[in-house]
C-alpha cells in the first residue's frame, strides 16, 4: 500500500451556478449533469483562495495578467498530512485570437473574480462513504486560466484590440508546485495525477513532466501515478468528414507557442509540422511513462456535441466574434446527439462508429496494456462523470463501478500489475427500429 500520496488533478467544478460569460460558453455549460466551468463555487468542501502574487515576475498569469493561483485545503486526518490532492481545473479551450480575447475576461482567463472558496465532488469529495481513498488529503485545485490546457509558453504577450494576452500554462504549473514545497509538498511520498475534461487532456500532456519535476524536487517521493477524467478527445472529423475539431487545437498550440509545454517524447516523436498533434491525448498517450489509468466515456457528450456535430465559427481562424466553436451546428443531428434515444436506426450507426473509433484509437497505444495501467471506458453519454458524486459510485462496466476501479488499481503495485484486470472496454447503442437504445443500464440515471 502507499504511505502517502499527492493526487494530482486537472478537473472541473461540480454543481456550480454561474457559467462563462462569453459567447459559446455553452460548450463548458451544457449536458454534464450539473457539472459547469469558470465559476469558483462548487460543493460543500471548503478550499481557500491562494493568489501566486509573488510569482507574476516570472510569468504565472492568467490570460489577462492577473495572477494566477490555486485553492487549499489541509489534510483532514493527521495520518494524512503528507498526502495530497492536487486538482487541476477543466473548462475547455480557446482556439483563436478573439476566442481568447473573449475568455480573457470570463473566470477561465482571469482571476479578478475568482470566489475566496470553492470544493468539487467524486474524487475530490471529502466524504469517506463517497471517496474512501482520498477524502483525507490535502487538497489542491489549480485553477486553469491560460487556455490550452497548462500548455501555453509564450514569452511575448499576444495583442487583441490593445489587450495583451499572456499563455503562461507551463509556468503557472511550476509555479503552484513551488508554492506548494514550504505548504508540505517537500515530504510527499507518493503521488496521483489526475483532472477532468480539459484538465483531463493536461493530465496526459502533463504527467511525465510533473513526474519528473517530483524526482528532482522532492526526495522523499516513493511512487508516482496519474489518471486522466475525460480528456481523451478524439482527433476526429466531425459527421460530415470536415476536420474541424483538429483545426481548432492546432490553431491553440501555435498561437499559444505550446511546443515547450507538451510532453516532451511526443514532440521528439514528430516532424515540426506535425507537432501540433502533441496537443491531443492519442499522440500523446504513446509516450507516457509513469503508471496511468484512462477513465472516459466513449461516447462522451461533449465530444459527440462539440467534436462529432460541430462545424468552426465563421471567419476561424480570424474571427471577429468571440465565439467558442459551433457545438451542435448540424441540425438534422441536434436531437440525436442530445439523447440517443432520439437517434434512428442509421443514426445510430453512425453515432457508434465514435465509440469504435475511441476503442480503436486507445487500444492501439502500447501504453494501453502496460504493466501498472488501466483504462475505464464506458458508454453513459456523459462527460466529467468522475466528478459527480452519483456516477461516481453508480456507473458499471463488468459490474464494477468507477470508484471501485480507480481504489482496485490504486492500490496495486505498479511495475508487475498487467494492464488487463483494470481495462474495462464500452459496448456499442443499440440499433434497431424503436428504442431504448441503451446498452449499459447503469447508464440510464445519471443523477443530477
Amino acid at each position: 500500500m502507499m504511505k502517502a500520496t499527492l493526487l494530482l488533478g486537472i478537473a472541473v467544478l461540480a454543481n456550480s451556478e454561474h457559467a462563462p460569460s462569453w459567447k459559446g460558453a455553452g460548450n463548458f455549460d451544457m449536458d454534464f449533469k450539473g457539472v459547469k466551468f469558470g465559476d469558483k463555487k462548487g460543493l460543500g468542501l471548503t478550499m481557500d483562495l491562494h493568489l501566486m502574487e509573488d510569482k507574476v515576475a516570472q510569468g504565472a498569469v492568467c490570460l489577462d495578467g492577473s495572477p494566477a493561483g490555486f485553492y487549499f485545503s489541509p489534510a483532514a486526518d493527521v495520518k494524512d498530512r503528507n498526502n495530497w490532492q492536487i486538482y487541476f481545473e477543466g473548462g475547455g479551450w480557446c482556439y483563436d485570437d478573439m476566442d481568447c480575447y473573449g475568455r480573457s475576461s470570463t473566470g477561465l482567463g482571469s482571476s479578478t473574480h475568482w470566489a475566496s472558496t470553492m470544493g468539487v465532488g467524486g474524487i475530490m469529495s471529502d466524504n469517506c462513504a463517497i471517496n474512501p481513498d482520498f477524502c483525507n488529503f490535502n487538497r489542491v485545485f489549480l485553477t486553469y486560466c491560460d487556455g490550452n490546457s497548462f500548455t501555453g509558453n509564450r514569452d511575448e504577450p499576444l495583442v487583441v484590440k490593445g489587450k495583451p494576452l499572456y499563455f503562461r500554462g507551463r509556468r503557472i504549473i511550476d509555479a503552484v508546485l513551488e508554492s506548494l514545497m514550504p505548504m508540505g509538498l517537500k515530504d510527499a511520498e507518493d503521488v496521483f495525477l489526475t483532472g477532468c475534461s480539459a484538465g483531463g487532456l493536461a493530465t496526459y500532456l502533463h504527467t511525465d513532466y510533473v513526474h519528473q519535476w517530483l524526482k528532482t524536487n522532492v526526495p522523499t517521493l516513493d511512487a508516482f501515478k496519474a489518471a486522466s477524467i475525460s480528456g481523451f478527445f478524439l482527433n476526429h472529423q466531425n459527421i460530415l468528414g470536415q476536420p474541424v475539431y483538429e483545426a481548432q487545437m492546432k490553431n491553440i498550440f501555435h498561437v499559444a507557442n505550446s511546443t515547450h509545454g507538451v510532453n516532451d517524447a511526443c514532440i521528439a516523436a514528430y516532424p515540426a509540422d506535425e507537432q501540433w498533434k502533441c496537443n491531443f491525448a492519442q499522440y500523446t498517450y504513446p509516450h507516457i511513462q509513469a503508471p496511468f489509468l484512462a477513465l472516459n466515456s466513449g461516447y462522451d457528450s461533449w465530444q459527440t456535441k462539440c467534436i462529432y456535430t460541430s462545424e468552426l465559427e465563421p471567419g476561424f481562424p480570424n474571427q471577429t466574434s468571440t465565439g467558442n466553436g459551433d457545438c451542435n451546428a448540424l441540425g438534422p443531428w441536434q436531437s440525436c446527439q442530445e439523447n440517443p434515444d432520439n437517434c434512428n436506426s442509421t443514426q445510430m450507426v453512425t453515432m457508434n462508429k465514435y465509440i469504435t473509433d475511441f476503442k480503436a484509437d486507445m487500444q492501439s497505444a502500447g501504453t494501453y496494456n502496460k504493466n501498472g495501467n488501466g483504462a475505464f471506458i464506458h458508454s453513459c453519454h456523459t462527460h466529467c462523470e468522475g466528478t459527480n458524486d452519483h456516477q461516481w459510485m453508480t456507473f458499471k462496466v463488468r459490474g464494477v463501478t468507477i470508484r471501485d476501479a480507480f481504489s482496485k488499481w490504486w492500490h496495486q503495485h505498479s511495475s508487475t500489475s498487467p494492464a488487463a484486470p483494470n481495462n474495462y472496454v464500452p459496448c456499442e447503442y443499440k440499433t434497431g427500429s424503436t428504442g431504448p437504445r441503451d446498452c449499459n443500464p447503469t447508464c440510464l440515471n445519471p443523477g443530477n
